[in-house]
């Protein structure tokens, strides 16, 4: 009897592992045993689905991107998920996740912003802190960043406070989500350029956030764990290109744009040595959706696994496997709006996550 139990205990496991995480929400009141099972941290792990959290136009923003899916389910790969609060947002950012949580700023039109911890499967949330801009305009600069070694998360906030024809001041204030409060007192930098990047990068205990100056661009890193800034060259003949910074196996990266069609992936092969750059790709890539013309796609984000998210004119998304030089048309977006939103805004750039059943509230005390 007890081998007949661990049978149907394994074929039960197998089966709810690649089961999208809805289904996995009303299979918890099957049964005790199927609640436990499911709650359990370790049947969590071995699913490791994979997913896209990408931000389009408001009202609705928060859009989900299911790559893990059959190549003749793509109609099916792209759905919306409800938001963590109901009014009117001017705009919604994807500052970081972590253990299948994902952190949100949310700005509405007086310009105050609301610091969020939301669970995209259970839809539970957490709010963290709200701000408002002391302009008439948004000016602060997210990241979220994790010290391996303390175990602790924290939220980095870089604000513009002030300007010369050389120079840009900028404060830099540290929310300990141990604490629930901003560390004091703030850190002040002086830097040559300007941050391009909304929300920042993070990889291996640093923070990056691309910056811009006239024929001068390059990275801002913080070291989240010796809380030090540093600045990063970009490869040569990359200093007029707006980089696109994300991960490729743990490494840094940036897409060059060359003629609209043709494009150069550089990794970073040492954290934080700029002489450690490396042409990782090169590749030429349009596509012709019918009538024999070719569509010029648009970057988007580079993906853990080396595919990278792509728009194809107006309203399609694609992904392009930079292995083996083959790509995957997802379902059309709804609107122009909607990919506009996404291809003008750096703060809008998608973000990887693992689907989790974690409370953000328990995401405060780990």
């Amino acid at each position: 009897m007890a081998n007949t139990q661990h049978i149907c205990d394994a074929v039960v496991h197998n089966i709810l592992a690649r089961l999208p995480g809805k289904p996995l929400l009303r299979f918890l009141c099957v049964s005790k045993h199927w609640n436990g099972l499911i709650l359990d941290p370790c049947f969590m792990k071995s699913r490791s689905r994979q997913m896209i959290l990408i931000v389009f136009s408001c009202p609705r923003p928060l859009v989900v991107i299911d790559d893990n899916l059959p190549t003749e389910d793509n109609a099916r790969s792209i759905f919306r998920i409800p938001s963590p609060v109901k009014e009117y947002l001017r705009k919604v950012s994807i500052i970081g996740t972590f253990n299948g949580i994902v952190l949100l700023a949310l700005i509405d039109n007086s310009l105050r912003c609301q610091l969020v911890l939301h669970n995209l499967l259970t839809c539970a949330s957490k709010t963290l802190v709200e701000m408002h801009s002391r302009l008439d305009r948004f000016t602060y600069v997210f990241g979220f960043g994790y010290d391996e070694t303390a175990r602790d998360l924290k939220i980095v906030r870089l604000e513009h406070i002030s300007s010369t024809k050389q120079f840009k001041k900028f404060q830099c204030d540290i929310y300990d989500l141990k604490t629930n409060s901003w560390a004091s007192p703030p850190q002040y930098i002086v830097w040559d350029s300007y941050l391009s990047d909304d929300v920042g990068v993070f990889l291996n205990d640093f923070l990056y956030w691309a910056t811009h100056k006239y024929l001068n661009n390059g990275i801002l890193a913080l070291n989240v764990k010796e809380m030090v800034f540093s600045k990063i060259r970009l490869p040569d003949g990359l200093e007029n290109i707006p980089p696109l910074s994300e991960s490729i196996s743990g490494c840094l990266c940036v897409i060059n744009i060359i003629k609209k069609t043709r494009f150069d992936v550089w990794l970073m092969k040492e954290q934080g040595n700029e002489n450690s750059w490396m042409k990782a790709h090169s590749f030429t890539f349009s596509l012709d959706l019918g009538g024999g013309l070719g569509m010029v796609v648009y970057p988007i984000c580079i993906l853990s696994n080396g595919k990278i998210l792509m728009a194809a004119g107006s309203h399609v998304l694609v992904i392009y496997d930079t292995s083996n030089h083959s790509y995957k048309i997802l379902e059309s977006l709804e609107s122009f709006n909607d990919l506009q939103c996404v291809r003008s805004m750096n703060s809008n750039l998608p973000m990887e996550y693992v689907e989790s059943l974690v409370s953000p509230s328990d995401l405060c005390f780990i």
